[in-house]
């Protein structure tokens, strides 16, 4: 704000009446570049721009021989009204402003009260909608690839060639989340991911295969021409990759730039503090998210528990949002009979066995429609305890003839599961959880691999954190270490952590991880992960024992 000789001399006693002396400024920085130490007002002027009563020009300038305005006056008097314990003698002048700049002050309050009010009006629109994400580039090596995958057991087919554990290393993803306003206590909310692949070998095939008809007339490789029977039969040739279809619709379902997730949250209750989830969502259960970590569909509710002293609990009624189809095709031989001239011009009718469809039953494994109770809170002051348990309430295979219909395949009906987490001393904390389901695998066929050795139903996971990141802290950084034994039938839909904890081969998986984390800007966090030698959590018994497998990953997240 400007002033000019008058208006300054008179806001000079003001701050001479409240006690300033040379020594007050002795260390002081110069507020206006054009005002010298020397000039009989520097040290009011230095003072009024540190208390914020004047700005000067903006430019770090003074200009103090320009006249200022009455309604730039208004304002400094206005700041100065502000400042708390004035003098009798202060107060006094400053009545005597407010009163001869009354005008201009009511309507500097007006303008202020009609900005604070458009202020006001922007954050309530903007606060309806919100969005906020993430953006990675990672790369990576995994020997669970497509090719290594299938060519470790040769001869099993198609099944092993088009299910490899390798999507997700070498990739540039997002997740962005978006919220909407409903009311106070109701929020709609969504997520869109899309991994963009750029390593060819770690493409999924397409899921569109590429069809082909039988011409009527085929020219062989020696110029001869030979009318068939069967012209128009449609055949497959293949499912191949294209530059456009590896990041198709079609190719990753959750992760291919459309909406993945649509949910609300409420706040029931008379006191709001039942929150509340409906739609389709992520969602985990436990400490390592071992009897869940993954889409669901269905409602969930949290409530921190009266007099609880810090517990919660969680009542949720889910279901995975993904089944898969099996086709049983069952066929018959008949007779096809065709007429056929001899060389002497005679006809004759040719009977010959065909194959054909005798009937066709597709069926779905269903994913379980789950119930779940859920309790966590604090045990002392260095540990945290979280209970869990899951029962199948819809979907339920109760013998092995039904294993193979519109269930639930494990026969599990129940699962349980407690994670413990202590801190023994500062920066340090070790994770363990355990996870057990009561799956009827090994009671149907004590032979099948799943089952082997009893372990198929257990899954265990320990984690040692040493320090930890924080995304405001540039420099902050940790490091972890974590050993899983994760069994095929003990879990309802384990969090695969992006593949890294997908089963080896089919029998589960067990091995150590090692990572380390850091934040070298505002916002950004890298990471990378190490896992030497992952193993099946069982001794395999079919053709080719136990599939090994190690995998390492770094990566940059750009947190928005």
């Amino acid at each position: 704000m400007r002033l000019n000789k008058k208006a300054l001399a008179i806001l000079t006693g003001l701050t001479l009446s409240a006690g300033l002396g040379s020594t007050a400024f002795a260390a002081s920085a110069d507020s206006f570049t054009d005002v010298p130490k020397d000039h009989w007002a520097y040290q009011a002027l230095d003072y009024l721009a540190q208390e914020g009563v004047i700005d000067g020009m903006g430019d770090s300038t003074f200009q103090g021989g320009r006249t200022m305005t009455r309604y730039e006056m208004a304002s400094i008097v206005a700041k100065a009204m502000q400042k708390k314990d004035i003098s009798f003698g202060d107060k006094a002048v400053l009545d005597k402003l407010s009163a001869e700049y009354a005008g201009e002050l009511d309507t500097l309050n007006k303008k202020v009260d009609a900005n604070t009010k458009a202020i006001k009006d922007l954050n309530a629109k903007t606060d309806k909608f919100k969005i906020w994400g993430m953006a990675r580039v990672q790369v990576g090596d995994d020997n669970g690839l497509q090719s290594d995958y299938g060519s470790k057991h040769p001869g099993w087919g198609e099944w092993n060639n088009g299910s490899p554990n390798g999507n997700y290393n070498n990739r540039f993803y997002m997740d962005l989340e978006g919220q909407m306003k409903v009311n106070d206590h109701a929020v709609a909310r969504f997520t869109i991911e899309k991994n963009a692949h750029y390593r060819d070998s770690e493409y999924r095939r397409s899921k569109i295969a590429n069809i082909a008809s039988a011409p009527s007339k085929i020219v062989e490789n020696n110029g001869t021409e030979t009318y068939v029977t069967n012209g128009g039969q449609k055949f497959t040739t293949g499912s191949y990759i294209s530059g456009n279809d590896r990041d198709s619709l079609l190719g990753d379902d959750n992760h291919n730039g459309s909406i993945s997730n649509i949910w609300v949250e409420l706040q029931l209750g008379p006191k709001h503090d039942w929150y509340t989830n409906i739609g389709r969502k992520w969602n985990g259960i436990g400490m390592q998210n071992l009897m869940l970590g993954g889409q669901v569909d269905g409602i969930a509710t949290y409530h921190p528990i009266e007099h609880g002293h810090g517990w919660w609990m969680s009542a949720q009624y889910w279901k995975s949002a993904s089944d898969w189809t099996n086709t049983d095709v069952k066929w018959k031989s008949q007779d096809s009979t065709s007429k056929v001239t001899d060389e002497n011009g005679v006809e004759h009718t040719l009977t010959q066995k065909v194959a054909v469809i005798d009937s066709v039953n597709v069926y779905s494994r269903r994913a379980p429609i789950v119930g779940t109770l859920n309790f966590w809170g604090p045990i002392g002051k260095y540990a945290d305890l979280n209970l869990a348990y899951s029962r199948i309430v819809q979907h339920q295979a109760n013998n092995s003839t039904e294993a193979n219909t519109n269930t639930y395949y494990t026969g599990a009906h129940n699962f349980y599961g407690v994670d413990l987490k202590i801190r023994p001393i500062k920066d340090f904390s070790i994770t363990g959880s355990y996870l057990k389901s009561d799956e009827r695998v090994n009671d149907w066929d004590p032979t099948n691999n799943w089952a082997s050795g009893g372990k198929a139903d257990t899954a265990w996971a320990v984690r040692f954190d040493y320090r930890g990141t924080d995304l405001n802290k540039v420099g902050s950084w940790g490091v972890y270490a974590k050993w899983v034994n994760i069994g095929a039938l003990a879990d309802i839909a384990h969090d695969d952590e992006w593949a890294t904890r997908e089963p080896t081969y089919v029998n589960g998986v067990r091995g150590w991880y090692f990572g380390f984390k850091c934040v070298p800007a505002h916002n950004v966090e890298w990471e990378t992960m190490w896992a030497p030698r992952l193993a099946e959590n069982i001794q395999a018994t079919y053709d080719g024992g136990q599939y090994r497998r190690h995998i390492l990953r770094s990566w940059l997240d750009f947190h928005f």
